[in-house]
This record gives structure tokens, C-alpha cells and sequence, in this order.
């Protein structure tokens, strides 16, 4: 039932949600003038409120938070700030004026109790401090003073431009008894992309889940939904897009002999003694149509064997060969594989962050998680590709082939694709190039394609 007998507060997916807490408000105390009490203070215990939050980084590199509050018996949306708690928009039917007074001023109780909370929050999610500083606006005030200057063109750096964008960069404890991430943010670059309405492609990031046991088989892999994503990296579609749909096909042989032999063990496999009898009357019927031909193989066959000229014997008396029955047989199914490669130049503080941010994402997303024992590891986090028609949260393209959920293999940062060293005066680099090498999970089956008339390209 909760802390505090109402259940426990939303916590939609992918939030990063507080713990719940009590703050009381109105607690006034007065000092008594008249009366034969005159001098003694008198205090006015107040309301106490009940509240807890959720921050969601949005894909346009802001953050919303909702804060909740306990009214009739139930956790219900107070309040919701999408700039750190800067100013708050408020539901009438549920935020009382004591409320809103303490959580719309900085130095509210409640103020400052929703912002200790959503800090605790995200340091157990293990957000970084560039990102943790975009859910709480107070976390700025306190940050070292560097360079303010928002604003540079990288489109040909010089080795020391002028105008740099700066980013914070994190301390990163590097210890093994660290907790695996499993909380990302959603990134976009450029910063304008998402209001663009141009194609994007969207990596999403979900935690690896095996496949289990069912039947004599395996289930299906699970469907990647918002409720299983737990960070994205958004960005423009690159030049070069492909893929490659293939099949194992090989040569096999297998003789007359052979081919008996199977037949009649098949025979007595799948039908007993009577199998066994049909499939040895079939094949005397065989050995009688060609009487002749089998007479001459057979003789070949006992003098190669000895004299120990083998098959050869054959061919040099009667210039024919045994029949290998040769065939192309499917052998199974590929897995595809899909490479990109992205330049990344930032054009501004803001976008410099969101730069080493992305980085980070899939450098970190990617590596394999050790257990507190160190005994085991656990396989890396996974990505469900998709490219989407006219920006985020549209259709996925129907005209680019679809993409089944993938383990990135192989991740390489080119810290100078320009071919010279620049870096803006904080140490930032001028520019970045990505390369990524993905693989999917599960092979493309018929039963994939959507019956829609193909209408869309299906994967």
C-alpha cells in the first residue's frame, strides 16, 4: 500500500521516479501578546502533504517532471515543470494554494524536497551530471563557472577556434562493484532535428532478454514497445543506408546405395516391419527396371575395391560415374548484418554535451555487464533500429526495410575526421565520427512480413 497507505506513486516507463515523502506546510509559529499567556509563542502545526515525483529526459534534450501529491485516498498530478523546476503548471482540482506556494518558490520546503528527491533519483539511475542537470535547475547554480559562450561555427575549425561550446565532464567511478546502467537518456542532434519534420533514424535501447524454453523449441522474442526502452539516440537518416536479405544453400550428394539404405531406414523408422517391407519392395522394383546397369556397377565396384583403384574403374571401363544425385539444399537462415556512420559536429555548448552524451550511450550501452560476484557476465543492452517517416514519433518508414532488434558488435569514434588535431579552447573536440556495426538478434522469416497487401517493404 505504500509508505503511506494510498499504493505506490506513477512511475511511467522510462521515468526516473523518487521515493515518496512528507513535507509539512503552513506550520506557522506566532508569538502570544495579550493575555495572561503574553510572551509565550504559539505554533500551528499545519498540513502535512504527502508527495513524490517522475522526470522524463525528452528527446529534445529537455526533461518534464510531474509532481504528485495524495488527495482522497490516492496519488494524483499536482504539478508538472518542463524546465527543472524553474516555474510550474499546476492542476487546479488538486494542488491547493499551501502547495503551490512552497513548490513554485525556490526556497520552498517542498520546492526543495522534490529537487533533493529527483537528485537522489537519478543518481541511483546512474544519469550523468550534464544530464542530471537538465532535470533539476538548481544543480546550474552550483556548477564550476566555465566559458558561457553558447555559440560557434565548426563548419571549417581552425586548430583553436574561438568560440567553443563547453561540456561538463562527468567523474566516473570505474570501480567493478558499480551497478549496471539500465537508465539513458533520449538524445537528438542537431538540436533542431526535432523540429524539422525531416526522416530520422531512432536507436532505441532496451535491456537484453533471453529467449525461454517452449516445447521443443523456444518462444518468440519479446516486442520492443516504450515500455521496454530505456534510453534513444535520435538523428538525421545517413547517406549509404542498406541491407542484405540472404539464405544458406549448399550441394549435397547421396548415391543409389545410399539413397536405399535411407529409404529403408525410414521405412522402418515411421512405419515398423510394414514400412520396412514397402520400402524394400520398392526397392526391388527399382534393382529389376535396371538389371543391367546395376549388374556392371556392382562388378565395378567389387573389383575397384580389390585391386584398390576405387570408382575410377568404373569411369575408365564404361566412361560413367554413379549417379550422385546431386541437389542444392537450403542449410539455413543468415543473420543481417547493418553499418552506419555519422559525423558529429557540435555548433554549441548544448549540443556538445548532447555529442559526448550520444557517444557515451552506445559505448556504454553496448559493453557487457559483470555481476556483484564477478562470476558471471551478462549479456550488453539491445537496439531496436528504426527509421521514421517526417520525424520521431511518426509511422515507421514504409519504404526502408524494417529492422528486427540488434546487438551493436562494434563501435568506433574517429576523433579526427577532418585529418588534423582541433579542439575548442575547453578540450571538446571539433568534430566526431561514429562507425557502428549491428547484427540482428534472430533471423527475417516469411511469417515477418506484414499481410498488407505489400503495400510497405516489409524487413
Amino acid at each position: 500500500m505504500g509508505l503511506f497507505g494510498a499504493g505506490d506513486p506513477p512511475c511511467p516507463a522510462g521515468s526516473i521516479c523518487s521515493g515518496q515523502a512528507a513535507t509539512n506546510v503552513g506550520k506557522k509559529t506566532t508569538k502570544v501578546t495579550t493575555g495572561r499567556n503574553a510572551g509565550s509563542t504559539r505554533t500551528t502545526p499545519g498540513t502535512k502533504i504527502y508527495h513524490a515525483s517522475a522526470t522524463k529526459l525528452n528527446s529534445d534534450g529537455t526533461s518534464t517532471t510531474d509532481v504528485y501529491i495524495i488527495k482522497d485516498g490516492s496519488w494524483q498530478k499536482a504539478a508538472t515543470t518542463t524546465d527543472g523546476g524553474k516555474t510550474y503548471t499546476y492542476d487546479d482540482n488538486v494542488a491547493g494554494a499551501g502547495f503551490k506556494n512552497e513548490l513554485s518558490n525556490p526556497q520552498g520546503a517542498i520546492h526543495k524536497n522534490v529537487d533533493a528527491n529527483i537528485n537522489k533519483a537519478a543518481d541511483k539511475a546512474g544519469v550523468p551530471k550534464q544530464e542530471k542537470d537538465k532535470l533539476v535547475s538548481g544543480n546550474q547554480n552550483t556548477a564550476p563557472k566555465g566559458n558561457n559562450n553558447d555559440s560557434g561555427d565548426t563548419s571549417k575549425p581552425a586548430s583553436q577556434p574561438a568560440s567553443q561550446p563547453s561540456v561538463d565532464t562527468p567523474t566516473v567511478n570505474q570501480t567493478p562493484t558499480n551497478p549496471a546502467r539500465n537508465s539513458f537518456p533520449s538524445l537528438v542532434y542537431p538540436e533542431g532535428l526535432g523540429k524539422s519534420k525531416q526522416d530520422i533514424i531512432k536507436f532505441n535501447m532496451v535491456k537484453y532478454e533471453p529467449k525461454k524454453f517452449s516445447g521443443v523449441g523456444f518462444s518468440g522474442r519479446r516486442e520492443v514497445t516504450d515500455e521496454n526502452i530505456i534510453g534513444s539516440v535520435v538523428l538525421p537518416v545517413p547517406g549509404g543506408i542498406k541491407d542484405t536479405n540472404a539464405v544458406q544453400w549448399g550441394s549435397e550428394n547421396m548415391n543409389p546405395l545410399e539413397a536405399a539404405t535411407a529409404a529403408a531406414s525410414l521405412g522402418f523408422i515411421s512405419g515398423g516391419a510394414e514400412g520396412l517391407k514397402d520400402a524394400a519392395g520398392a526397392i526391388a522394383g527399382s534393382v529389376s527396371a535396371g538389371r543391367e546397369d546395376i549388374k556392371t556397377a556392382l562388378a565395378a565396384v567389387f573389383a575397384g575395391a580389390a585391386t584398390g583403384t576405387g570408382a575410377q574403374l568404373l569411369t575408365r571401363t564404361t566412361g560413367a560415374i554413379i549417379n550422385p544425385n546431386m541437389e542444392l539444399l537450403f542449410k539455413g537462415p543468415s543473420l543481417r548484418p547493418f553499418n552506419f556512420t555519422f559525423k558529429l559536429s557540435p555548433r554549441s555548448k548544448e549540443e556538445a554535451k548532447t555529442v559526448i552524451a550520444i557517444i557515451r550511450f552506445f559505448k556504454q550501452g553496448m559493453a557487457p555487464i559483470a555481476t556483484p560476484s564477478n562470476i558471471f557476465l551478462k549479456s550488453p543492452h539491445t537496439f531496436k533500429i528504426q527509421y521514421k517517416l517526417r520525424g520521431d514519433g511518426a509511422e515507421e518508414h514504409p519504404y526502408i526495410g524494417k529492422i528486427k532488434e540488434c546487438a551493436l558488435q562494434s563501435f568506433n569514434v574517429e576523433y579526427t575526421p577532418e585529418g588534423n588535431y582541433a579542439t575548442f579552447t575547453d578540450g571538446v573536440m571539433a568534430s566526431y565520427q561514429i562507425s557502428m556495426t549491428f547484427q540482428e538478434l534472430e533471423p527475417v522469416f516469411n511469417n515477418d512480413y506484414p499481410d498488407d497487401n505489400d503495400a510497405s517493404l516489409g524487413f
